[in-house]
């Protein structure tokens, strides 16, 4: 008798770890992550050529609301360069996205824009 309450035990604890279900953390966006290497992103600051990549990533933007705020905007050399870009709009909503400049001069949207923070 002894034996069956102790593999009862042995189970319902077993079953118990089981189910503790934690969410699994969301990875950090290569740009989040604060690594000095090359090729990596680093902070930027509103610069001409940043602006211009401000301008063109409003441009793309779905958005009827304007412009409040540029809340973050982070840079990485490539062949050309990145611009990670994070925008307030006047409505409250923030968006992100990445604009490409080429070696050439042009101003490419790489990545859609999306709602929310560029890093959590």
């Amino acid at each position: 008798m002894s034996r069956y309450i102790v593999a009862a035990t042995l189970t319902a604890t077993l079953l118990s770890g089981c189910a503790y279900n934690t969410q699994p953390e969301k990875p950090v966006p290569p740009m989040c992550q604060q690594q000095m290497m090359p090729g990596s992103w680093h902070d930027a600051t509103l610069t001409p050529e940043v602006q211009q990549a401000v301008n063109t990533f409003m441009d793309r933007l779905n958005n009827t609301s304007p412009l409040k705020a540029v809340t973050d905007v982070r840079t990485q050399i490539v062949n050309g360069t990145n611009y990670a870009i994070e925008v307030e709009l006047a409505n409250g909503e923030f968006w992100h996205g990445i604009v490409y400049r080429n070696i050439r001069g042009d101003y490419l949207i790489d990545s859609l824009a999306k709602e929310g923070k560029l890093c959590p």
